[in-house]
């Protein structure tokens, strides 16, 4: 008797000594960097518009009756046109208007996408800018605002508390040849992402093995479980990792775990989770829901 209750507080002592050793002075750094990129000037609380191309023109200004309508008091009511031809595209100002592209004044240009070490061709108006934008396979122009209200108005991010238990160390298994798929977005369009291998781990006594997408040179897991219907964002989470050791240990610390930019913002896009990563279990760490109700077109697109 008296060894089993030795070995009960033995257990005891090294579960509260495992706990104590999180880092919550680095958790609260992350977090606190999290909400400075966010409402950063190039950061998805700046983000105010998302206005899909079709082939030909495609005026623009912000007069109701173009066919992209930007209304910002920094906009002319007939700014322009954009043009499409295939994966060619080309800005021209109106009659009697100048466009600011990457800062210089000029009638007409070529909008480029973002390319390595060369960002998207900018339009600027004062505080409203747009850049061309993929989203899935449908070329558009993203807009920023630098006064946007959800920016201007920011609340603060919201949390669990912190929960030592929800960092938990998984077991990667790579596939032979990573593979690509094609996964869904909430606006219905398909995007490409690489997947590495598996992650094998366990969350409330039940193993899971999700799905890890590549990222750079980390592991991102997008994923839900059944706190989405009342208290975390409906359509996913997204969390990274860094990449398995020597020995395929993955350390997920789901107190990072953070919701996708469209958990914010109605003009951005983010990926559905595959089905590996809907978790029949409550993972009650990492970011809440930041509006009161998520009520996005991503709470009526779960899949």
């Amino acid at each position: 008797m008296k060894r089993i209750s030795l070995l009960v507080l033995t257990l005891i002592a090294t579960a509260a000594a495992a706990q104590s050793t999180y880092d919550e002075a680095a958790l609260k750094a992350f977090r606190a960097e999290r909400e400075k990129v966010l409402l950063a000037d190039n950061g998805w609380f700046t983000v105010a518009g998302l206005h899909f191309l079709n082939p030909g023109d495609n005026t623009f200004g912000s007069d109701p009756l173009n066919d992209i309508v930007l209304e910002f008091a920094d906009v002319p009511k007939h700014a322009g046109v954009i043009g499409m031809n295939g994966k060619t595209v080309t800005i021209k100002a109106a009659e009697g208007q100048t466009l600011t592209y990457n800062g210089k004044p000029v009638k007409e240009g070529e909008l480029r996408l973002s390319a390595k070490g060369r960002p998207a061709d900018l339009i600027t108006y004062n505080g409203t800018s747009f850049f061309l934008h993929f989203s899935g396979p449908r070329l558009a122009i993203r807009v920023r605002d630098q006064k946007a209200p959800l920016r201007t108005g920011f609340s603060g991010l919201k949390w669990y508390a912190v929960n030592p238990a929800m960092r938990v160390v998984g077991t990667f298994t790579p596939l032979t040849t990573a593979k690509e798929i094609m996964a869904p977005t909430i606006l219905g369009d398909l995007e490409p992402f690489t997947v590495p291998g598996n992650v094998a781990v366990t969350i409330g006594g039940k193993t899971h093995n999700m799905e890890a997408w590549r990222s750079g040179e980390r592991l991102w897991f997008v994923f839900r479980d059944l706190t989405s219907a009342d208290s975390t964002y409906p359509s996913a989470r997204f969390l990274y990792t860094d990449a398995p050791t020597a020995d395929g240990k993955v350390v997920l610390d789901f107190n990072r775990a953070q919701n996708p930019p469209c958990a914010y913002n109605p003009w951005t896009t983010c990926p559905l989770p595959p089905s590996a990563n809907k978790l029949p279990v409550r993972i009650e760490a990492g970011e809440k829901r930041y509006h009161a109700a998520a009520t996005s077109n991503a709470a009526v697109l779960r899949k």
